[in-house]
């Protein structure tokens, strides 16, 4: 129970953080340079939602582990969201970026 809460909480503060950091990122100084995501360089953040995805997998599997039935459509698409948008960013497409 604890690893599937500790998951959850993980992925997220993730997409909490990324919306919040896409919020003032046109912003001439954003106050939250540096902290969120958003502002790390290309490498760090594709390592973070490549995170975020391995996360999103082990808060199914730990459901699973809890003896919750778990589709393998609906693992896939909690988890490749995450790796698409990890893909996207490792390929600097426009869509990978909340400005």
């Amino acid at each position: 129970m604890v690893v599937a809460a500790g998951a959850a909480v993980f992925v997220l503060s993730a997409v909490a953080l990324e919306a919040l950091g896409g919020a003032d990122a046109n912003s001439p100084l954003p106050a939250w340079a540096d902290l969120v995501p958003l502002a790390w360089p290309r490498a760090a953040r594709v390592a973070w939602w490549t995170s975020v995805a391995a996360m999103a997998g082990l808060f199914r599997l730990a459901l699973h582990r809890l003896g919750l039935p778990q589709r393998p459509l609906v693992v896939a698409a909690s988890v490749v969201p995450f790796l698409a948008f990890a893909v996207g960013i490792a390929l600097g497409v426009d869509w990978a970026t909340w400005h």
